[in-house]
């Protein structure tokens, strides 16, 4: 008799395979196509990245409502419109003259990103995974990132930056499409949905797993909770520091004067590394908890802000680049791998799907807020310098302000799980 397969490894493939693609080609390439299409069409880039603002406050207010459309439409349905989304978002933009155009394609961006990368992987792997490898299981589906932004990055460069042709991204554009389009066919006959009546991730008397083995609070009682509102504003300065790590720092590194070749390489291996670096960061939040994986990440994120200041076209300037990378890719799981993490471990499992959505928004929000004052600060100072100062001051506020955060979460936790285990006691 031959042993069933076990689906849950090809929606873990398919998982992988969709951030791969969506984030890797359509968000990770997004900083070389700044001063591409700036240029070519004589935009600024502060009018120009307000697309960015749009597309962030479009997923931050889809992520909010993400419990709510996961129950009414499913998972399948929702991964599959984010495709379509996707496909429109790169179509528009390999045709669009004006920044009207560029603005409803970075919309239907956000709503692309929305449902099939950080909120809908980590739901979907709480349904089919385990919680005891869960995190690590989460980090390296979001791992694949990596693995598509460096592809992106060799694919594309060479593309949109065609020797004589200043629209050689429409081309760039066009290729991510039927890239897009072939996973799209993927996902409609492969795909399987694993229902439960509330959306809620599976709960299992595991008392000894991290963060996602715990039966949590409904959603209703982490509202009421102070630090619920603390995490939320740490997870938003995340998300504005964040920006600075990725959506200005590529560009920064041309203005200072590094080839783009060179900033291709550094692209490269930021995007290899950051592939192992979300696995870890998954894998050792399984082994050690909480506390030690965000305080590295917290640290590694100030540090690396800090180096983006330092670049320059020197010896020592382009050291300091590729120094600056080991450090972004400890702290670039802050936006991903984290947000599930900080999620099941503060609250749990009663209220995960919303849990997540909210703290995907707020790092969305957070972006949203980032981008324009980061290319702001570029149009009064005439660099990214002063915007990179700013991310570093909030990262040491997050350090601090999580610290408190996670140790009123823990005491709630350990009177939930006291409560928990005595009315075990009482109905045996």
């Amino acid at each position: 008799m031959k042993k069933k397969i076990d689906y849950s490894w090809v929606i873990i493939a398919l998982c992988f395979l969709t951030v791969c693609i969506s984030l890797g080609f359509c968000s990770g390439g997004r900083t070389m196509y700044l001063t591409a299409i700036t240029d070519a069409l004589n935009i600024k880039r502060s009018a120009f990245s307000l697309g960015d603002t749009l597309r962030y406050i479009t997923t931050t207010i889809l992520n909010l409502f993400f419990g709510t459309l996961i129950v009414k439409f499913g998972e399948k349905k929702l991964i599959c419109a984010g495709f379509v989304c996707l496909i429109s978002f790169t179509l528009i933009n390999s045709i669009a003259e004006h920044l009207i155009f560029f603005y409803i394609s970075s919309i239907l961006l956000g709503m692309g990103l929305a449902w099939c990368t950080t909120s809908m992987m980590s739901y979907v792997v709480s349904k089919w995974c385990n919680e005891k490898n869960r995190g690590t299981v989460t980090g390296a589906i979001l791992a694949a990132n990596g693995l598509g932004g460096a592809l992106s990055a060799q694919i594309l460069s060479p593309i949109i930056f065609e020797e004589g042709n200043p629209f050689g991204y429409r081309n760039a554009y066009r290729l991510v499409a039927v890239i897009l389009a072939i996973m799209l066919l993927l996902i409609i006959l492969f795909f399987r949905n694993k229902k439960s009546e509330d959306g809620s991730a599976p709960v299992r008397k595991t008392r000894k797993a991290r963060g996602g083995g715990w039966v949590g609070m409904e959603f209703s009682e982490a509202k009421k909770k102070p630090y619920f509102y603390v995490a939320i504003i740490s997870v938003m300065f995340i998300g504005m520091s964040l920006q600075g790590l990725g959506g200005i720092a590529t560009p920064h590194m041309y203005d200072v004067g590094l080839s783009k070749p060179l900033v291709a390489n550094i692209s490269t291996v930021s995007s290899i590394l950051l592939m192992s670096s979300k696995f870890l960061a998954g894998f050792v939040y399984d082994k050690t908890g909480i506390k030690i994986t965000m305080n590295a990440a917290f640290i590694a994120s100030f540090f690396s802000l800090l180096c983006l200041v330092l670049v320059r076209n020197t010896t020592l300037g382009i050291v300091i680049a590729f120094v600056r990378v080991v450090f972004s890719v400890i702290a670039l799981p802050l936006e991903t791998i984290m947000l599930p993490l900080f999620a099941s471990e503060l609250f749990g499992n009663k209220c995960f799907a919303k849990t997540v959505g909210v703290f995907t928004a707020a790092c969305t929000a957070g972006f949203a807020i980032g981008a324009p004052f980061g290319n702001l600060c570029y149009d009064i100072f005439g660099n990214y310098n002063v915007a990179f100062i700013v991310f570093a001051c909030l990262m040491l506020f997050v350090t601090v302000a999580m610290q408190f955060v996670v140790r009123a979460a823990h005491k709630d936790r350990k009177i939930i799980e006291e409560r928990e285990a005595s009315y075990e006691e009482v109905s045996a």
